[in-house]
């Protein structure tokens, strides 16, 4: 890896290697630790062939990111073997926030936050769950992981005590921020993050202003007076409202609220969704301003063990997001119904018209359907009968498209949500001795999960991902870690389209599987047009099939506590399963109430043995 850019604050020498290619910066122990211990050569974790990945021809060059800056040396933590993990699932609402503690011989010796987020409802809830998660590590974690930009994930991180005003993660102690290479987006950093972040904001901006004007439109007099004339046209503004209301809960997703989308249609006007941004973002800034904590940008096909992380017998495999554009595009499998974008689908059309072209991108438009003002003669740009007259003549009203070009705002909208939750951050965490696998995909998307398992050359059977085991002389693909996966964070909410089939959940076959989801079925009704589906009815019974009832829900908590009647038949586990199971699930004994008045435990916690 080329040398990092100088940063603001000189750094200590450090010798130490990075693992594979992803971008890191020299970790300190907790403050805790009390003996200095001198500077230790860092060798390479795991070796790996390295696969060329296509990209588009302009980010061809990567970068070595631009590193924030690091404080003297402290020795690095080092953990006893770690032979067991409580994951604990917090219940605050329709987010994800996952506290997970390691045990060494019954004792706790490293925590590791996985996001920290809620879409909608009572953020108090959040703020005493954060308040839990200091308490509870006596407020320092060694790490927190920040999967990807969704309110749903990472608002916590921005989120201010409502008493002080002050943001509650200003006073919890951090060592190490793990980030997806798609956020290397700094001076210097990953050229593709660059590119894909720039065009991101943009597209941003269109869907709200998209959505701004299909407002106006479709609530002003002139257009109200005629729904209220045609037959069945209130059914049909019916309809348009839903519509606009379907588009603000995806951009809720990036908090641009209604007061946003008004402010998008004014001139100029600064980027969106700042907040979101902001939280994104909060430790890479907090590193600017005190050198901690350390910052990490993974690749697919890194790897990080006890040499990186102090963390002795658990080993991290990253398998996304992929870094290909077009899989990160992809929103559908070909065993379903695969759409391939081109570079000008509907949507990039739809966005390229909302937004400034000055920066030399394609037209939406053919050259056929252009003109130019000195191909009309002075007399015909005034004749009163040119194009506008006739385009807003009451007779043409009928073949009028000021609205229903607007309705493409929807494919946008779905294909920013697809590709954020593409760039979800994805880890398999392994119980070396036992081999034992923990996966948590966020939120990823079908072309992040193919990813994973696909060639490296195109008919080809030797997969792109893979890692060499230098201890046993084996070498590891995801296809593997998933065979050997015991935990399975349920992606998105359980939603249909964010676990794989034949590339996914297929592929778990241990006979311990078990899985959290992080759904709230009660707000997921409410959401969109219909209400989402959450979860979604056929994977939730082939879960029941895959873990045997070993589910546990944010919303309904343990599946087979009271018995095994909510399991669908052929799914049922035995007697002995279940209670092996409820033996090492946990329920919180303080209680939090949900928006729809439900008493549920703070949190869960399901304990898993190395």
């Amino acid at each position: 890896m080329a040398k990092a850019k100088k940063a603001a604050i000189k750094k200590p020498a450090d010798k130490r290697k990075t693992v594979a290619k992803k971008t890191v910066i020299k970790k300190a122990a907790p403050k805790k630790a009390a003996v200095k211990k001198p500077a230790v050569k860092k060798k390479v974790a795991a070796k790996k062939k390295t696969v060329k990945k296509a990209v588009p021809k302009k980010a061809a060059t990567k970068k070595t990111a631009g590193q924030p800056s690091a404080p003297a040396e402290k020795p690095v933590k080092n953990t006893g073997v770690i032979d067991e993990v409580a994951i604990r699932m917090y219940c605050h609402g329709f987010g994800d926030c996952f506290l997970l503690t390691y045990f060494s011989n019954g004792t706790p010796a490293y925590r590791m936050l996985i996001d920290c987020g809620m879409l909608t409802g009572d953020s108090s809830r959040l703020q005493k769950c954060i308040e839990h998660i200091k308490s509870e590590s006596g407020n320092h974690l060694d790490l927190v992981v920040q999967t990807h930009e969704h309110k749903d994930h990472i608002s916590g991180f921005n989120l201010k005590d409502k008493t002080t005003k002050k943001l509650l993660w200003d006073s919890i102690e951090v060592d190490n921020v793990w980030l997806a290479w798609t956020e290397n987006t700094a001076n210097g950093g990953d050229d593709l993050a660059i590119k894909l972040k720039n065009k991101f904001k943009k597209k941003k901006k269109a869907l709200a202003k998209a959505l701004g004007l299909y407002n106006r439109q479709i609530e002003s007099a002139g257009h109200v007076k005629l729904m209220n004339s045609e037959f069945r046209g209130s059914d049909y503004h019916s309809a348009q409202q839903r519509y606009a209301s379907s588009l603000q809960q995806l951009l809720n997703f990036y908090d641009i609220g209604p007061d946003e989308v008004n402010k998008s249609l004014g001139a100029g006007g600064g980027e969106l969704g700042l907040t979101m941004k902001d939280a994104m973002s909060y430790f890479i800034e907090r590193n600017k301003k005190n050198g901690t904590p350390h910052i990490n940008f993974w690749n697919p096909g890194d790897a990080a063990d006890s040499e990186t992380t102090g963390l002795n017998g658990i080993k991290f495999y990253f398998l996304g997001p992929p870094k290909d554009y077009e899989l990160l595009r992809k929103m559908d499998d070909k065993e379903h119904v695969e759409m391939y974008l081109s570079d000008m689908n509907l949507s990039d059309n739809f966005y390229l018209a909302l937004t400034d072209n000055s920066d030399g991108e394609i037209s939406p438009f053919h050259t056929k359907y252009k003109t130019d003002k000195k191909d009309f003669t002075p007399t015909e740009l005034n004749d009163p009968d040119n194009i506008w007259t006739l385009y807003n003549d009451p007779k043409n009203e009928w073949r009028n498209i000021a609205t229903d070009w607007l309705q493409s705002a929807g494919t946008l909208a779905l294909h920013l949500d697809s590709y954020t939750n593409n760039t979800s951050l994805v880890i398999a965490i392994e119980f070396e001795a036992s081999g034992k696998v923990l996966l948590f995909p966020a939120d990823a998307q079908i072309g992040n999960w193919i990813s994973w398992t696909m060639p490296a050359e195109e008919g080809g059977t030797k997969p792109a991902l893979q890692w060499h085991n230098t201890s046993s002389d084996k070498t590891i693909t995801a296809e593997d870690l998933m065979k050997r996966t015991v935990f399975y964070k349920v992606g998105h909410h359980a939603s249909h389209n964010a676990t794989a089939k034949k590339h996914g959940l297929e592929m778990m076959n241990s006979p311990e599987l078990a899985a959290m989801i992080p759904v709230d079925e009660a707000v997921a009704k409410k959401q969109g047009k219909k209400g989402w589906k959450m979860p979604a009815d056929d994977l939730y019974q082939r879960l029941q099939e895959k873990t045997k009832g070993r589910i546990i829900r944010l919303d309904n908590g343990n599946l087979i506590k009271k018995g095994v009647e909510e399991v669908v038949e052929g799914a049922k586990p035995t007697q002995q399963q279940r209670q092996q199971f409820n033996k090492n699930v946990k329920e919180s004994s303080e209680i939090i109430q949900s928006d729809e008045g439900q008493n549920r435990p703070m949190y869960w916690e399901l304990k898993i043995k190395g």
